[in-house]
């Protein structure tokens, strides 16, 4: 009797053991209370904005960490089927995610981050025409996407991470909100600082190499032109046409860039008398530090580039 009742007991405690057990993806049994929330994002700010709530509480997967710029992304088709089965898929909305027309989540899996301000998008320049069966066909203006770059809208979108990671996990929502509070008011802090940096130099005006600062223009009112150039590609005779009448029209001083250019462009510039400055979009992971560093980073660059020519 003494042997059946442990052996009883035995596989009592077995199916017990059982039912506090999940599968990690190499298959192997890990206690349920050491498993995370799985998050899935699709640029950096969103990844930074989950790190800086959720902490370790989540296991955050950036598919497109290695690319400096993830908005022409594509999810292959295994990360898709990671997707679909994590709990929760952060997107920046505002048309960053193209991918999205072409692949089947959810929607209770995602969780679009600019949807709280569709009066504050702004338009691309760029019109896309379409057609719809025998509807015709008929065109679009685009969306802007880098809505991080007017710092009040990231601080709506990390409000949106806080809540969508709340939703999920409602047991931790009082440490989310404590993280977000304290994210929020740094993103507030450095706000002002853009705001009262441009007040102090009312209408410089600059030239943008790409038109990816729209959000960024209009936020703190800088206004300039956007060309579409790539910082790797070399200048030719139409580019420096193009930059030589800019220069006898506007007499600006200066060419913001997202990422260095090659020298020998910043050299035929110097002799155009415009200088290069980077102010970096931040959609992609940074080299080093995170994304208010790379903010401050572009504050001081803005600083110089705004007090050596008010």
């Amino acid at each position: 009797m003494t042997r059946l009742l442990f052996l009883v007991l035995l596989t009592a405690f077995a199916f017990s053991g059982c039912k506090n057990t999940s599968k990690q993806e190499n298959g192997t049994d890990i206690p349920a209370e050491t498993t995370k929330p799985v998050v899935y994002v699709s640029n950096y700010p969103l990844y930074y904005f989950a790190s800086r709530i959720g902490g370790d509480r989540l296991e955050i997967h950036f598919p497109a960490a290695t690319l400096t710029d993830p908005s022409g992304w594509s999810p292959p088709a295994d990360t898709v089927a990671a997707m679909q089965q994590a709990d929760l898929v952060l997107i920046s909305g505002a048309s960053y995610e193209g991918w999205l027309m072409n692949v089947s989540l959810p929607d209770s899996l995602l969780a679009d981050t600019s949807s709280s301000y569709p009066n504050r998008l702004l338009p691309s320049g760029e019109t896309f025409t379409h057609s719809h069966g025998e509807g015709g066909e008929h065109a679009h203006e685009g969306t802007a996407f880098t809505t991080w770059l007017d710092l009040s809208l990231a601080g709506l979108q990390a409000k949106a991470v806080k809540d969508a990671l709340s939703r999920i996990q409602p047991a931790l929502a009082e440490d989310f909100e404590a993280n977000y509070q304290a994210l929020a008011s740094e993103l507030a802090n450095l706000d002002n600082a853009f705001r009262e940096t441009v007040a102090a130099s009312p209408g410089s005006l600059l030239v943008f190499s790409h038109p990816v600062y729209q959000y960024f223009q209009k936020a703190y009112g800088l206004e300039g032109q956007s060309l579409h150039w790539e910082p790797d590609a070399p200048l030719d005779h139409d580019m420096l046409h193009e930059i030589g009448h800019l220069k006898k029209d506007h007499n600006f001083h200066y060419i913001i860039w997202e990422r260095k250019p090659l020298p020998e462009s910043m050299e035929k510039l110097d002799g155009e008398g415009i200088s290069s400055a980077v102010i970096d979009p931040m959609g992609g992971m940074p080299e080093s530090g995170d994304f208010m560093a790379g903010m401050r980073q572009n504050l001081e660059t803005l600083q110089q580039v705004l007090g050596e020519h008010p």
